[in-house]
């Protein structure tokens, strides 16, 4: 490497965009008062205060990829996770959440609700407190919040696991994800207080739906966001997004270059972000960069960048989302506008390197800290169920491949499947 490359790393790495640079945001977290609305509506008996009342929100749950995913080196894959409809794959799963699982553990309380009847006498090596939802309600909590495992629960559709219900009841248990779960899906005017606590809390998701909001302004069933639009709470609310290594918010952050004054000064960062939300993208909005290898960050060119922000183009509660309206919008930013030079194209790149390895460091110090305080419930969990494990212990791995109880297919975008029969639940 020559001294100016040298030179160019070490520059860029201290002195990264503003916008993705660690912000002095500090989360609410605790008891707070649900934010106020602006109702757009002039019947005053319509404007009353949705939910007047204050909610112990949580922080965001650290979820550790190997929830979802097999470690580096490992070559069993998780097992698969039906609920109601997995009868032959109870001990398999059980054998994984005594493993510290809480996605496990979800499914065994799925499956438990449906046939806690049936499972003492097919199982009667295993303890009988063990066939119980509230005992793996408990523990799944430990590991993650109460209000978390009704976000994972969500996705059964399926008794406890009601999907309107369980959102509904973890987000007053105050869970950022599920707030921010119940208030994409339905209409209703208090969605956007959930989504304001969520992204005040640090949730990313949340955090970049109300920069949108801000950006663009607009009502949801009579109620708006004080002082919206607002640009310089949108950028706010941006920035979070970014630092939290949310890949849709890096598309914004282009989209927020290309519509400035000054694009062509600014467009080696458009360059930057849009090689930072593609590799974000890759690794499941940063879940699989911990301990694991950097995603490949490719060259792109201008029509790259154009076209990462295409889809940011229109707020989300717009009817303008035809392509040509976007097309249009893309052809309007890209005049005018010139490729930068290979050396800025080569400095983008390095610099987005530098921001992915900043993260990537800062991820996996979070998730030691929390595996150390997990690894610890671990083995109280197995102290307590020493029994069952030494059951588990004797019985044959089962095998691999078509039919098998591992190996489930895996979903990254989000809560979008529901248990159904040879259907796995992902993530």
């Amino acid at each position: 490497m020559s001294w100016r490359n040298g030179f160019i790393i070490c520059f860029l790495l201290f002195s990264l965009p503003a916008m993705a640079e660690e912000s002095t945001f500090t989360p609410k977290i605790g008891v707070q008062s649900l934010p106020e609305l602006v109702c757009t509506n002039k019947d005053f008996k319509y404007c009353g205060q949705i939910s007047p009342h204050q909610l112990q929100v949580t922080a965001p749950v650290i979820e550790d990829p190997d929830w979802y995913f097999s470690p580096p080196g490992c070559n069993r894959p998780k097992p698969r996770y039906m609920g109601c409809w997995g009868e032959t794959q109870y001990l398999f799963v059980l054998k994984e959440a005594l493993q510290g699982n809480p996605v496990a553990m979800a499914d065994l309380i799925i499956r438990i609700q449906c046939t806690s009847s049936s499972l003492p006498p097919t199982h009667p090596d295993i303890p009988d407190f063990m066939h119980s939802t509230a005992f793996w309600l408990d523990w799944a909590a430990q590991y993650t919040s109460p209000g978390w495992v009704y976000a994972r629960l969500a996705l059964y559709d399926e008794g406890i696991g009601h999907t309107r219900s369980a959102f509904t009841r973890g987000a007053f248990l105050g869970d950022p994800k599920s707030m921010h779960a119940y208030a994409t899906r339905w209409n209703t005017g208090s969605n956007l207080q959930w989504l304001l606590l969520a992204a005040d809390a640090g949730y990313a998701p949340a955090a970049h739906e109300i920069s949108r909001w801000y950006r663009f302004g607009g009502e949801k069933s009579g109620y708006t966001l004080p002082n919206s639009p607002d640009q310089s709470l949108a950028h706010k609310y941006l920035t979070i997004a970014m630092n939290k290594g949310h890949a849709p918010a890096f598309g914004d952050a282009v989209y927020e270059i290309l519509t400035s004054d000054d694009a062509q000064a600014r467009l080696k960062d458009a360059y930057m972000y849009t090689q930072i939300g593609r590799a974000l993208e890759e690794s499941d909005n940063g879940l699989l960069l911990v301990g694991r290898p950097l995603p490949f960050v490719k060259p792109i060119c201008l029509d790259d960048v154009l076209g990462y922000a295409r889809y940011e183009l229109m707020p989300p509660h717009s009817p303008l989302r035809n392509a040509e309206t976007q097309f249009s919008q893309i052809a309007k930013f890209a005049k005018g506008l010139q490729q930068i030079d290979p050396q800025d194209q080569v400095e983008a790149t390095i610099s987005a390197v530098a921001w992915l390895r900043a993260f990537q460091t800062r991820l996996e110090a979070d998730m030691a800290a929390e595996r150390a305080r997990r690894g610890a419930l671990t083995a109280r969990l197995r102290e307590v169920c020493l029994p069952a494990i030494d059951y588990l212990a004797t019985l044959p791995d089962p095998p691999i491949g078509k039919g098998s109880p591992y190996g489930g297919p895996v979903t990254t975008t989000g809560m979008s499947r529901f248990a159904a029969p040879d259907f796995a639940i992902g993530r």
